[in-house]
């Protein structure tokens, strides 16, 4: 079977300090204390960078001598004798987060360090019998979704933690080995989303300002985008790219070179605001590219740039008495698909089950949804919806290294048995252990596309990337899945 371990970053040992300690880069990679040992000093490290952001991110400061978890919380003999060594150290150095204003929270996911007597509140119901303190609940949900939620869950045993977002997911979860990390990968991503503008913490005026607006979503005293300038810029850089790589391979030919005609080099498709409202992610990203040119009409094996008239014929169009009790509610509520598939072995739309929150809707690369709406707020996402189902023959794999079709329902399986699906390829898996995203990112599949190329992996002829839609079922075997597999978020 394929291999579902997470080459988060390369490890080295933790002699000291590197340079850019203690964020996780190239330079300073995720070290290894030795067996036995999580390395709670760069942990707590950044726990309490985080704690900073937020205090200073909404007009505070940090008192000069803040209390530690243990100094704050002073648990009882209990409670500290089931805890890990490591574990104990980390709390020893991580900060309290009593010392941020009433009501706020740590961050958008995160509310703060649990209690000492919340710790193993209801953990028996996650663990074997002879697995007895295995669990901990370490970080309290901020409670965006109001209810459900989980947290930051920790395993004693591997010393790896994972972010929870659905206490209907805990079950699957804590049951195999999917997207659990070691902890500072967790909180060193959520410095990233900082960095990167796609969260910031703001004061209380701020905050009422960015309330009403659909761009945001708000957990006081953080802010979350839909999407960040970084986000459009590393999507439009990735689908230049493999546009180039493709330009690039094509036979010289004999006849004068003929563009194609782009939807969105024509206006007139910016018009309908109901596809493509102003300032959201997909307007901004189609109209980034309006400026790119192409001579071919395949961008991957069977999937094709589509034509005006086909770019116009979305699955919803209707949002005004549309039949969708969940989707075309509001403008941008719907999927978007800029690419076409065609394949006439498989009859469209695509059979069996719903896809994109609608029956009987066409293959194709979608984004979904334009818009989201709060406790979401990831709209530079996208899936690619195949017109036949992979997966089954158990070599194909999410990012989190989780078989395709695992739902819930299989938790009691050790070894759950993986399903034909049409959508899953790319995708994370019921989580990523970081956020409550489970979509991928469009510039990571348009980068692994431009790879394919690049490497020789795919040919390419006169009208672009050859070999046709039936390509794709490479990632469900044992000598290509990992191809067609996307590294988790580190």
């Amino acid at each position: 079977m394929a291999s579902s371990e997470h080459h988060l970053s390369s490890s080295t040992p933790a002699s000291g300090p590197p340079n850019g300690w203690p964020r996780i880069t190239e330079s300073s990679p995720v070290r290894d204390p030795g067996p036995g040992i999580m390395d709670y000093e760069r942990c707590a490290a950044l726990h309490n960078e985080l704690l900073i952001r937020a205090i200073k991110g909404c007009g505070g400061e940090m008192p000069p001598e803040p209390l530690n978890w243990w100094e704050a919380r002073v648990p009882s003999d209990e409670v500290a004798n089931g805890l890990h060594p490591s574990l104990i150290e980390f709390l020893k150095r991580a900060w309290d987060e009593d010392v941020m204003p009433p009501y706020s929270k740590l961050f958008v996911f995160l509310g703060a360090l649990k209690s000492p007597d919340d710790m193993r509140d209801h953990m028996d119901l996650y663990e074997d019998e002879d697995e007895e303190g295995r669990f901990i609940k370490l970080y309290e949900s901020s409670h965006y979704r109001v209810s459900d939620d989980e947290g930051i869950f920790f395993d004693q045993t591997t010393l790896k933690a994972t972010f929870i977002e659905d206490i209907n997911d805990t079950r699957l979860i804590t049951s195999h080995e999917w997207s659990w990390m070691p902890l500072e990968v967790i909180l060193d991503s959520y410095l990233q989303i900082i960095d990167e503008g796609k969260a910031q913490a703001v004061s209380k005026d701020q905050a009422r300002l960015l309330k009403m607006d659909f761009l945001y979503g708000l957990i006081e005293p953080w802010v979350i985008h839909q999407y960040t300038k970084t986000d459009l810029e590393r999507a439009t850089t990735a689908f230049k790219r493999l546009v180039e790589v493709i330009e690039f391979r094509i036979p010289p030919r004999d006849e004068p070179t003929t563009f194609t005609n782009l939807p969105w080099h024509d206006p007139a498709t910016f018009e309908n605001q109901d596809l493509l409202p102003p300032l959201s992610f997909a307007h901004e990203f189609l109209r980034s590219i309006s400026n790119c040119s192409a001579r071919f009409r395949y961008i991957a094996p069977g999937i094709r740039f589509p034509t005006v008239l086909e770019f116009q014929d979305q699955p919803i169009t209707d949002f005004v008495t549309s039949p969708h009790n969940h989707l075309g509610q509001y403008p941008g509520n719907c999927p978007l698909r800029i690419f076409q598939i065609d394949d006439t072995e498989h009859p469209q739309p695509v059979a069996y089950g719903k896809h994109l929150g609608l029956h009987n809707i066409a293959a194709g690369f979608y984004i979904y949804p334009v818009v989201q709406q709060w406790p979401l707020f990831w709209s530079n996402v996208c899936r690619l919806l195949l017109p036949f189902a992979i997966g089954g023959s158990g070599w194909a794999r999410m990012s989190n290294g989780q078989p395709f079709g695992i739902t819930d329902s299989d938790y009691m399986d050790e070894y759950p048995e993986p399903r034909d699906t049409h959508g899953d390829l790319y995708q994370s898996g019921t989580t990523n252990g970081i956020t409550n995203c489970n979509l991928v990112q469009i510039d990571k599949v348009l980068n692994n596309w431009a790879d394919r190329v690049e490497r020789g992996d795919w040919d390419v002829d006169e009208d672009g990337v050859a070999g046709g839609i039936g390509k794709f079922r490479e990632a469900d075997t044992e000598a290509h899945w990992h191809k067609y597999w996307i590294p988790p978020p580190r």
